[in-house]
């Protein structure tokens, strides 16, 4: 019977956990498809703005000119939140390879890092960086929070603080499985749209197009960079979706077990009472 008491111990813990899990997978879940979502939008709204540039008269819009230092601004996509498996310790390794690299290179670096739980992994590998703040307010960081830090980001461009802004973040590939990328943020490549036919009616500008060029290149390095965010964000929720799935499927096996384990102690009990009722019957010699 003790046996039997801590199964049926187990076994209510568990249940009594399971609303819990169901609940956090699924908001992981819609969390996941918001920023699919999301995503699909800016990718769309940032393929029409360079597109628009076709349609300014004049020289392309090009290359946004590198600052003149050699140092690279590393901004790290973490997260806020745990349960997401090794996304963090993910990242930390490419960072350490990346900082190594620079470091033989004789690169300068400024490690900008947003996400609290992955600056508690960077804490423990002893990463040091220079400027730490939260991914996002909600669970899929809005379009405001990109141009906060899309601004801050040019504004030590222009100024020449770095020449060139790399993204290191995680991407969804299949399932539960991400992978630490690095993408190149500023200097940014326009589409190059030299030698295109002439359009039909011609565009009526009032307003000067070098002035448009440059809202465009502002415009696409902002939405460049809420598009990471996105990508970073899916990533984040797909990885604990899938954690959560699987402890689910874990908790389900393990809850089958347990209740075969209470069975079968409750059968074995109730042969033990019958036994002892028939041997003080006098039925059966005891």
């Amino acid at each position: 019977m003790k046996g039997s008491g801590r199964a049926e111990e187990r076994l209510e813990n568990i249940q009594s956990v399971e609303p819990i899990l169901n609940a956090l997978r699924t908001v992981s879940q819609a969390s996941m498809q918001t920023a699919r979502r999301k995503l699909e939008g800016a990718a769309r709204y940032g393929s029409e703005i360079l597109e628009l540039a076709s349609w300014l008269p004049g020289e392309a819009p090009g290359r946004m000119q590198a600052g003149a230092r050699r140092r690279t601004l590393l901004v790290v996509l973490g997260s806020d939140r745990g349960l997401c498996g090794t996304f963090n310790s993910d990242l930390v390794e490419v960072l350490s390879d990346l900082l190594a690299q620079m470091e033989e290179e004789r690169r300068e670096v400024e490690v900008w890092i947003l996400g609290h739980r992955l600056k508690s992994s960077l804490d423990r590998e002893e990463i040091l960086v220079d400027h730490v703040e939260g991914f996002a307010e909600g669970s899929v960081p809005d379009f405001q929070r990109a141009l906060r830090l899309a601004e801050s980001i040019q504004a030590g461009f222009k100024e020449g603080r770095f020449g060139r802004v790399l993204i290191l973040m995680n991407k969804r590939l299949q399932a539960e499985r991400t992978r630490s990328e690095v993408e190149q943020l500023l200097p940014m490549k326009m589409k190059d749209v030299q030698g295109k036919a002439e359009r039909w009616p011609p565009p009526i500008l009032e307003t000067d197009p070098e002035e448009l060029r440059e809202r465009i290149r502002k415009q696409a390095v902002e939405v460049n960079l809420y598009r990471f965010l996105l990508i970073s964000s899916a990533a984040e929720h797909a990885a604990r979706f899938h954690l959560l799935e699987n402890a689910s499927q874990n908790m389900e096996r393990l809850t089958e077990e347990l209740e075969m384990e209470v069975q079968l102690a409750r059968q074995q009990a109730i042969t033990t009472e019958m036994m002892d009722l028939i041997a003080a019957a006098g039925l059966i010699k005891p």
